[in-house]
């Protein structure tokens, strides 16, 4: 096996301007780094992830550059052990993809994707989630995290940004509230409180 693995997201820059570096393994730094170049089944993610994203930003650029550097911050970079990282990368891969029909490993119910009118929330089976939705002239929301699973409920707290939501179950269905979460958000795009149907 080559010395090196290609981690085409391994380094990110947030201006969402540049994708697609080669990392030397030798010379990784971060845990996550690490991760990826000790496990040779992450590096054929990782090789996996570079193909579904250069396929997606020649139809999307913009959601498809903002929705990777949100995953990278808030997913990816969360993660701290191999499973974690794998589920992240199958997710994003699938994502990618436009896959909405994945069977997740996990038995977790909160785990799938979610839709209500223009909403969009995807949740893995670590409970890291996304959430976008389109307002006005294009603009986005667009939040990724973390749940916290407790007393039956999720929830997810930004309290630097006063963003807070509270997912409870309603059989198949979620019911969402989301306060305010304005940073994550475009001029023209907010975010949806209600019930959410699982796709």
């Amino acid at each position: 096996m080559k010395n090196w693995c290609k981690i085409a997201f391994g380094i990110v820059v947030l201006s969402g301007l540049s994708y697609g570096a080669s990392f030397d393994c030798q010379k990784a730094s971060t845990d996550v780094e690490k991760l990826i170049c000790s496990d040779t089944q992450l590096s054929v993610l990782d090789e996996d992830l570079a193909k579904a994203y250069k396929s997606a930003v020649q139809k999307d650029p913009d959601r498809v550059k903002t929705q990777q550097q949100r995953w990278l911050k808030y997913t990816r970079n969360d993660c701290n052990t191999l499973e974690c990282l794998k589920d992240a990368y199958r997710f994003q891969i699938d994502r990618l993809n436009g896959s909405t029909t994945r069977q997740l490993r996990s038995i977790s119910k909160w785990a799938g994707d979610y839709k209500m009118d223009g909403d969009d929330l995807s949740i893995q089976s670590s409970l890291h989630f996304s959430y976008t939705s389109l307002g006005g002239n294009l603009h986005l929301c667009m939040i990724e995290g973390k749940f916290t699973e407790s007393m039956g409920k999720l929830t997810f707290d930004d309290n630097s940004n006063d963003c807070h939501i509270r997912i409870s179950s309603k059989g198949e269905s979620l019911d969402v509230n989301i306060s305010e979460c304005r940073y994550y958000c475009g001029m023209n795009a907010y975010t949806t409180s209600g019930i959410f149907s699982k796709q």
